[in-house]
């Protein structure tokens, strides 16, 4: 083996302790980066859909049970029947109507046109009608012409007879389609507008004439009450729709 030369001596001690001070270097536990704590973030807050943002900005109108009605129309609700419909058996001359009560010439249909006229009629010969003027609360038409306006009964006869009339005398409903005795059973009115309503009742007919609503359901329930005739369930849920708004 060659022998090193002592002229290299410094050198390979200084390379030996190079080499051990590198060594310990990199043999060290390093220390460890420090790790980043999860950031806490808020949960986010679903923002509302759109029809949660109308619920949520709604008035409180919105969300309120809807109005009772209210003064006589409630005290009326009150006092009416409820019960399903007879619906079979009708007949109109079941009820004798346009009769001559009183003996004066004049039958019904002419006394409610004599009644109900804006301007009074003269009356002559067998209870002929001349002159006079007459207004359709209905559907707001104004005639001169009596030959113009039916004469309707409120509470239409099948409509009776469905609510109660089929139990009663042939005299009962005599009286009923003759009823002058109570101002809102019977009413004179333009015959398109009788004939669109028809034997219907507020469930499916209403008069065009729209701020005359809350009266014509007053009436209607009045003269339910008077005759003591039923309400079905149809035709009372839509009386009392009006009656909120009145």
């Amino acid at each position: 083996m060659r022998k090193i030369p002592k002229a290299l001596y410094p050198y390979i001690g200084g390379f030996f302790l190079l080499s051990v001070f590198f060594s310990s270097f990199s043999s060290s536990d390093p220390t460890p980066a420090p790790t980043a704590s999860p950031t806490q973030t808020a949960t986010p807050t679903p923002s509302p859909t759109q029809s949660e943002t109308s619920t949520a900005d709604a008035s409180p109108a919105a969300t309120e049970e809807p109005a009772e009605p209210a003064g006589e129309l409630a005290d009326l609700l009150a006092q009416l029947t409820l019960a399903p419909e007879m619906g079979e058996g009708y007949d109109r001359d079941l009820f004798r109507h346009w009769i001559d009560s009183d003996g004066d010439g004049c039958n019904t249909r002419r006394e409610v046109l004599i009644a109900e006229a804006t301007e009074k009629p003269s009356v002559v010969g067998d209870c002929d009608l001349v002159g006079g003027v007459w207004y359709s609360i209905y559907d707001e038409v104004t005639t001169t012409d009596p030959g113009d306006f039916d004469i309707d009964h409120f509470i239409p006869l099948k409509e009776a007879w469905d609510s109660g009339a089929h139990s009663w005398s042939a005299s009962q409903r005599r009286a009923f389609a003759n009823d002058l005795s109570n101002p809102q059973a019977l009413i004179a009115v333009t015959a398109s507008s009788n004939r669109s309503k028809s034997d219907r009742d507020p469930a499916d007919w209403l008069p065009p004439n729209r701020s005359y609503h809350c009266q014509y359901i007053t009436d209607w329930v009045s003269v339910k009450i008077f005759w003591n005739l039923s309400v079905d369930e149809r035709e009372f849920q839509a009386i009392r729709r009006v009656a909120t708004s009145c």
